[in-house]
């Protein structure tokens, strides 16, 4: 009686449930007639996600995508570029052909997206073993919808390779070839992916010569063997493709953040709970991320659970490796850099581990602790007909778990349609309206004095004369026809941030050769220290006046922040300015 309680709350069809009573005999429900709600989930994510795509505003991350692929060579994107951004070439090879065929920013750079999301969002509603339920709600979450749904960057499809690798892990040794292609594909996402496939790979391996009890098992199926020496030769390759240089930006972590164990047993302790259940941490790098005392103990606890399930799961299932594993070499990799917009990884790979479990066998009852299963069975018996409501019982579990995750999302996408996301159409549109996209515009850049904080901790003071006004990034895909963008003084004219940090004589070229050119019509950014950067430019204040040109709030799971785009517009120029 438990057992048949439990299979309905965990995933197992109950009696009846595919069935339909007529004139009081029960009869299969038609192959094809179960198969509609899922097309129309399908069709209704494909929908949602375009809709809050018109809606969109492309941010930083976009848009450097868009203009590398747009301007960059392609021997730029294969041989430099991967070591200055962290991943293969993939994204930007498939976004360079709209981007170099003259496709308009947002059609070609979304509809690229739609795509990957649709293939993201295809494989969990017509592949995944999990029920109903499950797989209606599991699109709509935060992170399938919002963060890798609507804004285009490779993690849609990072989660596509994710998915198919969990799909076709059961029949690795019958198919290796399918396996090895789609972590071949997982590699080409992401230096994460590189870092998942290298662990799927291993454990692959090793249960291959555990299971022969020899190491000729390696060399025992020349095709597997085949595909195991053309995967190993492909991550190679890529690995040495994006190994940072030495004048990567972010190579090295900043002064004050939190160490290396510390992120790395946050990433075990604090993040599942962020990924699947809390919002106590906003999108910040997980180096700087700090919590209270009441979310760290809310955050392990959580996690705890979490880890609590999966390793008895798993290894009642024998799969603690392909859990385990994975996630440890993505946690070693990811403690160097991290962003919390990258949780969505985490609960991409927590969904792959339950479909990797599944298939191999369905939850059932012993699956249980034996102290809650027999609190089951004695309830049972006390309530029939609590198991003539397995069905519904199943199905209020999963919602409860899923529910921060699609409340994040609803708040998220009805900010996003309606406000400003990062401020670059209106930036774009300011520069339009003004014809102002031959007129020179200077970017403040990255700079930090010196500072002792209340707490005693002191940050060396820190200047990158190669970063830019986001903003004025993220509006340059606008303005086609300027292939070295609005900005005037950036690093040999690129459009993008070039990611090299210049040395500190560099810097002081750099900035004489752009102070020898004059005042510009306008200077732009975001800066406490607006007066640092008139004096190394030898600009006059009294030169310019501070003009807001957009306002914008950008959400993350429940969370707003509000922001201007702000700019320092020559006396000369005001009077024939329209702001909005």
């Amino acid at each position: 009686m438990g057992a048949g309680v439990t299979s309905g709350i965990v995933g197992e069809p109950v009696a009846g449930e595919s069935q339909k009573c007529v004139a009081g005999r029960l009869r299969p429900v038609p192959r094809v007639m179960r198969c509609h709600w899922r097309i129309a989930v399908f069709v209704a994510y494909i929908a949602v996600v375009a809709c809050v795509m018109a809606f969109h505003e492309p941010w930083f991350d976009e848009a450097q995508s868009w203009l590398i692929a747009r301007d960059a060579s392609f021997r730029d994107m294969l041989l430099v570029r991967p070591h200055y951004e962290g991943h293969p070439p993939l994204w930007w090879l498939m976004l360079s052909v709209p981007a170099k065929l003259g496709v308009p920013y947002e059609i070609g750079l979304k509809g690229v997206q739609l795509a990957c999301a649709a293939l993201m969002a295809g494989l969990l509603i017509f592949r995944s073993p999990f029920p109903p339920v499950a797989v209606a709600l599991l699109p709509f979450t935060y992170f399938m919808c919002f963060q890798y749904g609507v804004m285009s960057r490779p993690y849609a499809l990072m989660c596509a390779a994710l998915f198919m690798a969990a799909d076709c892990w059961k029949d690795r040794d019958r198919h290796p070839w399918r396996l090895v292609f789609v972590l071949l594909l997982l590699c080409c996402t992401s230096s994460y992916g590189i870092a998942l496939a290298c662990a799927m790979a291993m454990v692959w391996v090793i249960r291959a010569v555990l299971q022969a009890r020899s190491l000729r098992a390696l060399v025992a199926d020349l095709h597997r063997f085949a595909a195991w020496l053309a995967l190993m030769a492909a991550g190679i390759v890529l690995t040495a493709c994006i190994l940072p240089y030495p004048d990567t930006f972010g190579a090295t972590p900043g002064a004050n953040g939190n160490s290396g164990m510390a992120k790395f047993l946050m990433f075990w302790l604090v993040l599942p709970s962020e990924s699947l259940f809390t919002a106590f941490a906003g999108d910040v790098s997980l180096h700087g991320m700090r919590l209270g005392v009441f979310p760290l103990i809310v955050c392990v606890v959580l996690s705890a659970l979490v880890w609590a399930v999966l390793v008895r799961l798993a290894h009642r299932r024998g799969d603690l490796d392909i859990v385990l594993v994975p996630y440890l070499l993505f946690a070693v990799c990811a403690v160097r850099y991290f962003s919390l917009h990258h949780l969505g990884i985490i609960f991409a790979l927590f969904v792959a581990d339950w479909w990797i479990m599944l298939r191999d066998r369905p939850l059932d009852a012993v699956d249980m602790p034996e102290r809650s299963r027999l609190y089951i069975a004695g309830l049972l018996k006390r309530h029939d007909g609590l198991q003539r409501r397995a069905s519904a019982m199943r199905n209020t579990v999963i919602a409860v778990l899923l529910l921060p995750s699609l409340c994040w999302n609803i708040a998220a996408t009805a900010c996003d349609m309606r406000y400003d996301y990062s401020g670059a159409r209106a930036v774009a549109s300011f520069v339009e309206r003004n014809r102002l996209d031959h007129d020179r515009w200077v970017s403040f850049w990255r700079y930090f004095p010196e500072t002792t904080w209340p707490d005693g901790s002191h940050t060396p003071r820190q200047e990158d004369t190669h970063r830019y006004s986001w903003a004025m990034i993220a509006a340059n895909p606008y303005f086609p026809h300027r292939s070295h963008g609005l900005l005037d003084c950036t690093y040999r004219g690129r459009s993008y941030e070039p990611n090299q940090v210049p040395s500190a004589a560099q810097m002081n070229r750099e900035i004489a050769a752009c102070a020898a050119k004059g005042e510009p019509e306008f200077v732009i950014g975001d800066t406490d220290f607006p007066d640092y950067y008139f004096s190394r430019l030898r600009y006059r204040t009294r030169d310019y006046r501070k003009i807001t040109i957009a306002t914008k709030r950008t959400p993350w799971k429940t969370w707003v922040t509000p922001g201007d785009i702000t700019a320092y517009v020559r006396t000369d120029m005001l009077r024939g300015l329209r702001l909005r």
